[in-house]
């Protein structure tokens, strides 16, 4: 059986697999999770940057935007406070979703991409928002941002609560990009809730 070990700068044993972790001090997560989690080795240092990216911006976007307090409700209410200050622009978003709709619907048919949202988890209603938006049946600019807003949560459920990693987060670069590019313009464009 080949033992793994990880080693700081000055040659170190700070963990040794199947053995308690030492050191402290010196272990850097990325190098930890790449010993301990299945796939995360195998990722790029671009698609661990992304989702560090992606973990970060969440966190501001849920204090600067829903006052700490991200839920489907609060995401819903969102395109209306940007019509309510004049700036709900769907021309900034017009790239996540041409992204979201190639991703999740394709000939007709929803991909198995759009079963992995786990959009059940949440309400059935925001599901089928999700659903007619990705299929072009639903063409209200706050309806569409609201499922933009919904699939963005769902990517934080789904990486925050582990079903991501059940794959080896495998494929999540343009998605985490996407998100986050969907984060940043709304807050952009809304005041801090509070």
């Amino acid at each position: 059986m080949a033992k793994l070990a990880l080693r700081n700068h000055s040659g170190d044993l700070l963990l040794q697999y199947g053995c308690r972790l030492t050191n402290i001090d010196f272990m850097n997560p990325n190098d930890f999770l790449a010993l301990r989690v299945p796939g995360y080795a195998q990722l790029s240092d671009q698609e661990r940057h992304v989702i560090q990216q992606f973990s970060l911006m969440w966190s501001a976007f849920e204090n600067s935007v829903c006052n700490t307090r991200a839920t489907p409700l609060a995401l819903l209410r969102i395109p209306k406070r940007l019509l309510e200050v004049g700036k709900l622009d769907m021309d900034v978003f017009k790239g996540p979703l041409t992204y979201f709709r190639q991703r999740y619907y394709q000939d007709g048919h929803f991909t198995h991409f759009f079963e992995g949202l786990h959009l059940e988890e949440g309400s059935l209603k925001n599901g089928e928002l999700v659903a007619r938006v990705i299929s072009g049946a639903e063409d209200d600019a706050l309806k569409i941002l609201g499922a933009i807003l919904l699939i963005v949560y769902r990517y934080r459920n789904n990486l925050f609560h582990g079903v991501k990693w059940q794959y080896g987060i495998v494929g999540q670069q343009e998605n985490f990009q996407q998100a986050c590019n969907v984060m940043m313009a709304v807050m952009d464009r809304l005041p801090p809730a509070h």
